[in-house]
């Protein structure tokens, strides 16, 4: 069993699991730490997880490094990767009228 102590807040550990699913990888998350709850990964050393794990870590120059840039386009900002603040709850009334109003300078009705 390998395991793989982050900087990733926990809080982030349902988008990490995404990733992981998205790329078939059989990764388990968990916590670690009493006060300040960071992301510890798990996977067996001698599995395809692992061979790909390495092979995605080349191209990304390091394992973290590839989920915390995985992080960053899902929207999160650096500085709250290892802080755990969550994303903000969007309004999506707000965010129709502003689809709506971009609709209308297209040219669409």
């Amino acid at each position: 069993m390998k395991l793989v102590e982050t900087n990733i807040s926990w809080g982030f550990s349902n988008l990490i699991e995404v990733f992981f699913k998205a790329n078939n990888l059989d990764v388990k998350c968990r916590g670690r730490g009493i006060s300040n709850m960071k992301l510890t990964l798990e996977y067996e050393e001698d599995s395809d997880t692992a061979l790909s794990i390495t092979f995605m870590s080349v191209r990304h120059l390091g394992f973290e490094n590839m989920l915390c840039d995985y992080l960053k386009r899902c929207g999160v900002p650096y500085e709250l990767i290892p802080v755990g603040n969550s994303l903000p709850n969007r309004d999506m009334k707000k965010l129709d009228a502003e689809w709506e109003e971009y609709r209308k300078q297209l040219g669409f009705r």
